[in-house]
C-alpha cells in the first residue's frame, strides 16, 4: 500500500519507533500497556515543547515555578478528595479475572454510558445488553470502583500515593510560596513533572498512559478584588467554544466567539478562565495546531472533577481518536486549600488589606498533558507526499536538532571542514552526518523534523560559503559561514504570546 494511502496514525507510529521518537516500554517482556519510552528524538522535542510552555505560561506572566516530590503521604490525598473521588467504574470477568474500564468496554459494543453513571446503572446495562467478557465470553461480576492512584509506602508502613497531578505539591506549600511572592495576590505557581494514574485498561497507545508529564499552573486570587487581568487585550480575541448549555441542547459543533461577548453572556464563572484560554490559543498556534482543529469544550456537571466548579477541556481533533483532551482549565474555588486547612490544621487564609478581610484564595488551574500535546504536534506536522516522501514539518524551535551539518562527499577534507563548521555552531544543537549519499542524509534529517541543513561542498573551500537548505520547501541558498549563527538564530526564534 502506498504511503499516501495509509492512515496518518499508522505512518506516524511506525516512524516514531523506527527513528527513536517513542515506543512501548519493556517490549522484551511483552510490554506494559500505558507505559511509553521516549527515545532521543522524542525526548528532545518534548523538552523543547515544555520549554515553550514555560515561556508562555510562566516567564511571560512572571509566575513562580517549583518542583515537588512525586510521592505524597496519604493525608494529602484525603484532604484533596482523591482517595475517595479519583476512581473509575470497572468490570471483572468471573472466569478469567480480566478487568475492564466499564464505560470503555460498553462503548466498544455500542452502548453509551453517561458520565457519572452509578454502579447499579452499569450493572443494568451489562445485564440488559447481555455483555460478556471479550476475552473468554463469560459473565462479569458486579461493577466496582477502581482507585486510579498507585498506592505505595513511605518508609516502613506509612501509606502514601504516587501523585495523580502536580497540583497538591503546590497547594501544600502555599503558605511559603505566598511569602516568596511578597505576600500578594494574584499569585501564579507552575510545575512540570511526572504524574501517575493506574488506568484499568489503557487502550489508546500514546494517548492514555499510566505515567505521563503534566504542565500545570495553580493561579491563586481573591474573587472579590482580583476579578480579572488589568490588561483587557484578551477580551478582543476570538476562541472556539462549546458550552455546557449548547451540549445539553444537542448542539455538538463549536462557535467562534469574541471573548468580550462570551464574558458578557456569562459563559465563564470568572475572567481568569478566558484569559488562559486565549493564552492557550497562541500556544497551540506556536505548536502548529491550526484553527478549526481545536476547541474549548465546557464539561457537563456530571463530567467535572470533584474539585471543579467549572471546567473547560481543550480538545484537539486527532485522526484515530477524534476530539482528544490535551488540556483542562478548572475553577477549583477554595476547595483544595480549605481541604488542607481541615486535615492539616494549618491556616491557609491570607489578609486582604483593601477589604480588611481574611480569605482563602480561589484557584484557576490550566493543566496540560505533555505527551498528548507531543502526539498532536507530531500528527499535525507529519507530511506524506505523493512521491512517497515523509517528513515532520515541526516548527523550527521545537525540532530535535536546530540544524544538520553535512559534507557533500565522504572524503577526509570535506568531513574535516564539516566538523569545523559544526564546531563553529556550538551554540546550536547540531546533527552531524557523513554516512551515505547526501540525498539519504537530507531524507533522514527531514523525517525527524530538522528544519535546516548546512552542506559543505566544493565552493566552500574557495569562498567560505555553504548551502543552507530548508526542510519543507527543499529550497537552498548560498550563505557565508560567518553569517550562519545570526541567520540561524533569526530562523529559530519563537513567536510571542498573544497576551
Amino acid at each position: 500500500m502506498p504511503a499516501t494511502k495509509q492512515k496518518k496514525t499508522d505512518v506516524l507510529i511506525e516512524l516514531a519507533k523506527r527513528r527513536g521518537i517513542f515506543w512501548p516500554s519493556y517490549e522484551i517482556y511483552g510490554g506494559v500497556k500505558g507505559l511509553l519510552t521516549l527515545g532521543n528524538v522524542g525526548f528532545e522535542i518534548k523538552r523543547r515543547l515544555e520549554n515553550l510552555w514555560i515561556k508562555y505560561f510562566v516567564y511571560s506572566r512572571n509566575f513562580q515555578i517549583i518542583e515537588s516530590p512525586v510521592i505524597g503521604p496519604r493525608p494529602v490525598y484525603v484532604a484533596s478528595g482523591h482517595e475517595t473521588q479519583f476512581t473509575d467504574k470497572a468490570l471483572k470477568c468471573e472466569k478469567c479475572c480480566s478487568v475492564f474500564r466499564a464505560d470503555h468496554l460498553l462503548s466498544e459494543v455500542g452502548i453509551n454510558v453517561p458520565e457519572g453513571a452509578s454502579l447499579e446503572h452499569i450493572d443494568e446495562l451489562v445485564a440488559h445488553n447481555k455483555v460478556k467478557c471479550p476475552n473468554c465470553g463469560e459473565n462479569f461480576s458486579k461493577a466496582f470502583q477502581w482507585l486510579l492512584m498507585f498506592k505505595t509506602e513511605i518508609g516502613v508502613g506509612d501509606p502514601g500515593y504516587l501523585r495523580p497531578e502536580t497540583a497538591q505539591g503546590i497547594f501544600t506549600e502555599f503558605k511559603r510560596l505566598y511569602v516568596h511572592s511578597r505576600s500578594s495576590l494574584p499569585l501564579g505557581v507552575a510545575q512540570i513533572g511526572k504524574v501517575f494514574r493506574n488506568e484499568v485498561s489503557p487502550r489508546q497507545g500514546p494517548i492514555r498512559l499510566r505515567e505521563f508529564t503534566i504542565m500545570e499552573v495553580e493561579f491563586f486570587f481573591d474573587p472579590e478584588t482580583n476579578t480579572g487581568p488589568l490588561d483587557e487585550k484578551y477580551l478582543e480575541e476570538t476562541i472556539p467554544v462549546l458550552t455546557a448549555e449548547d451540549q445539553e441542547k444537542g448542539f455538538s459543533g463549536l462557535r467562534s466567539v469574541k471573548v468580550r461577548d462570551a464574558v458578557e453572556k456569562g459563559f465563564f464563572s470568572n475572567n481568569w478562565i478566558p484569559f488562559f484560554l486565549v493564552l492557550t490559543k497562541s500556544f497551540l498556534k506556536a505548536l502548529g495546531i491550526p484553527d478549526g482543529s481545536y476547541r474549548f469544550r465546557e464539561k457537563l456537571p456530571s463530567e467535572r472533577a470533584h474539585y471543579a466548579k467549572q471546567l473547560f477541556d481543550c480538545e484537539v481533533l486527532l485522526e484515530s481518536w477524534g476530539w482528544t483532551e490535551v488540556a483542562g482549565f478548572a475553577y477549583r474555588t477554595d476547595y483544595d486549600l480549605s481541604g488542607h486547612m481541615r486535615v492539616s490544621g494549618e491556616d491557609m487564609s491570607v489578609f486582604i488589606s483593601s477589604t480588611n478581610k481574611k480569605v482563602v484564595p480561589h484557584v484557576v488551574e490550566p493543566s496540560f498533558g505533555a505527551e498528548r500535546l507531543l502526539y498532536a504536534l507530531l500528527e499535525y506536522s507529519l507530511k506524506i507526499e505523493e512521491d512517497g516522501r515523509i517528513y515532520l514539518s515541526i516548527p523550527s524551535y521545537l525540532s530535535p536538532f536546530d540544524v544538520s551539518v553535512f559534507p557533500l562527499l565522504s572524503k577526509p577534507d570535506f568531513i574535516a571542514k564539516a566538523k569545523e563548521v559544526a564546531s563553529y555552531l556550538s551554540d546550536f544543537k547540531v546533527n552531524f552526518d557523513d554516512s551515505g549519499s547526501i540525498g539519504r542524509r537530507y531524507a533522514r534529517a527531514d523525517e525527524i523534523g530538522i528544519p535546516f541543513a548546512v552542506t559543505i561542498d566544493h565552493q566552500t573551500f574557495s569562498d567560505d560559503t555553504v548551502t543552507l537548505r530548508f526542510r519543507d520547501t527543499k529550497e537552498q541558498k548560498r550563505i557565508s559561514i560567518a553569517s550562519l549563527p545570526t541567520e540561524l538564530a533569526r530562523l529559530l526564534s519563537t513567536p510571542k504570546p498573544l497576551v
